[in-house]
């Protein structure tokens, strides 16, 4: 998964959040969230990636990069 990190950071900034901010609307801690934009956490759990698809209203394809 190593394009994931990239769509993290996308989404954030298309949402225009800060990382703090977007980490909170997710109920994690920021750190958490740095890690999985930056790709320095192995890959997330299928929990976590299906946690911010449904908080964050996208689709796992698109977060996983198998669709535009």
């Amino acid at each position: 998964m190593d394009f994931v990190h990239i769509r993290f950071k996308e989404l954030r900034q298309k949402l225009g959040l800060s990382q703090s901010a977007i980490a909170e609307k997710l109920g994690m801690k920021t750190p958490m969230w740095q890690k999985l934009e930056y790709g320095t956490t192995p890959d997330p759990r299928a929990s976590t990636i299906a946690h911010i698809c449904k908080t964050l209203n996208v689709s796992a394809d698109w977060l996983l990069g198998l669709e535009e």
